[in-house]
């Protein structure tokens, strides 16, 4: 049997594929276990790229224990400042969430978009025990970039690495899950870890992707 090339899988993935393509590349999945589940797979790396935003609720349950102890007749004044408190707090801090939120869908938009044009080659960014962390990109220019499923924790950056004969040299550091690197050779081993602000000139934590692209 002969298989698709795993890029064509990523794309089907990302649905950048031409329908008749599709097509032809869904009649194979039906008969072939093993494209089908390295589908799934990317199906699945996918759908984790899109956090959730958190609302903050704690507000509510501090505001019903107030309501508790106190008489009727103070109960809706409380209700009242309580609910424009809360609604304060949730725009503010959700804002916030959003604002992250927003940052992350602009930069996987950007990610996709290069990564549908003609020439563009996908790598899956796999962690040291082999979990796949997210996408490295060459464009059909050379250049590389990479896409994190999940922002870095607060109050830290991601760093880009490159990796020759054990030596790592920076490429670049992003508050975003996007980090753009710039044109690298053919087969250069590339690889993420998480930094405080301004970086590191080596990296301090384990890498939460690598790949060779």
């Amino acid at each position: 049997m002969t298989h698709p090339d795993p890029d064509d899988l990523v794309r089907l993935a990302l649905d950048l594929l031409p329908e008749g393509e599709r097509r032809g590349l869904m009649a194979h999945l039906r008969s072939c276990p093993s494209c089908r589940a390295a589908y799934r797979a990317h199906l699945e790396a996918l759908s984790a790229l899109v956090p959730e935003v958190p609302v903050p609720g704690s507000w509510e349950g501090e505001l019903r224990e107030r309501l508790r102890i106190r008489p009727f007749w103070e109960r809706r004044r409380v209700l009242a400042l309580g609910l424009s408190l809360g609604l304060v707090g949730v725009l503010f801090l959700g804002g916030l969430g959003v604002l992250r939120w927003w940052e992350g869908v602009s930069a996987r938009r950007r990610f996709f978009d290069l990564a549908a044009e003609p020439g563009a080659r996908l790598m899956p960014l796999l962690d040291p025990g082999g979990r796949q962390t997210g996408w490295a990109l060459r464009t059909a220019q050379g250049e590389v970039l990479l896409l994190l499923k999940s922002p870095p924790p607060p109050g830290r950056v991601y760093q880009a690495w490159l990796i020759l004969d054990g030596q790592r040299k920076s490429l670049g550091l992003s508050p975003t899950p996007l980090l753009e690197v710039g044109p690298l050779p053919e087969e250069s081993l590339v690889g993420v870890s998480v930094e405080p602000p301004g970086g590191s000139p080596a990296p301090t934590t384990p890498s939460v992707g690598r790949t060779r692209i």
